[in-house]
Parts: C-alpha cells; structure tokens; sequence
C-alpha cells in the first residue's frame, strides 16, 4: 500500500482584505435624508413662528379682557375689541365703521349674533356717565366675539 501525502506547499501569499468602507464621504441618498430632515424642521419652526406672530394680537386681546384686577367698562372692551379686529382686518374697512355698522361687522364674523340686539343697551354703556347693569354680559360678550372670529376663518364679503 502505498501513501499518498500531499505535502506540497505552494508559494502562496496571505489573503489581503479590502479596507474597510469609510463612513464619509455619504451616499447621495443619506444626504437627501439629512436634507430632508433639515427642510421639515426648517418648516416647523417657520410655521410655528407665522402662528404664534399670528395669534398675538388675539392673545394679548384675551388677556387684557379677563386679566385685569378691575372689570373692564364696556367702552374700554369695545375699544380693545376694535383694536384687535385692525390687527387683522383691512383698515379702510374697519375703521370708519360706526354705530349699527359696527355692530353688523361684529355679528357678521360670528355664527350667533350678539351685538345688534344689545345696540341700545351698548349705546347706553358708551355714551351715559351712569353704569349700565348688564356691563359684565356686554365685556363677555367682548370676549367670546375676540375668542370666536379672530382669527378670520374665511374670508368674508365687504361690509358696506
């Protein structure tokens, strides 16, 4: 019997790997992802800035409303409440209106009507020296129309 031993050794050189892959410079897919995260976070911030310049003039109205530790006179919520609609309305528009015209631009921005049926008790609160009684109901009514139209949800037609 004979054996048969393979004991040849070829001139053989170790095995060389590749280097290992770098981590920079990125495919292009990871720099549109950074992109893209950048962009969403850019609009973020964009839009939440927009809403919040957007809801101050609403905010501070609120606030000086119910935030004062004496109650507001009617005349001084009537006189915020048209501040506050300059702020977002077209100024030629508000601005001359007075009286019923007034009260019509105010109920039409709101889904229930609240200061025409009361024009002679507003009347009466601007312009007598003695209190009216219902001044609390007409400053509330002052608020919830500051809380419910502005800011404008759609755009409406001209008031004439």
């Amino acid at each position: 019997m004979t054996q048969t031993t393979n004991t040849s050794h070829l001139p053989l050189k170790p095995l060389q790997l590749p280097d290992l892959p770098s981590w920079f410079p990125l495919a292009w897919g990871w720099w549109a992802t950074v992109g893209a995260i950048f962009a969403v976070i850019l609009f973020c911030w964009l839009y939440l800035r927009w809403k919040k310049k957007r809801l101050a003039p609403k905010k501070t109205a609120l606030r000086l409303l119910t935030g004062t530790p004496m109650p507001l006179e009617p005349s001084e919520a009537i006189e915020l409440v048209r501040q506050a609609a300059l702020c977002y309305y077209p100024r030629d528009e508000i601005a001359n209106l007075t009286g019923k015209d007034w009260y019509a631009f105010l109920d039409s921005q709101v889904p229930e009507p609240m200061f025409e049926n009361n024009s002679e008790l507003w009347q009466q609160a601007l312009y007598q020296k003695k209190p009216v009684n219902n001044a609390d109901a007409l400053v509330g009514d002052c608020y919830q129309w500051v809380n419910d139209a502005l800011p404008p949800k759609r755009r409406r037609a001209k008031v004439d």
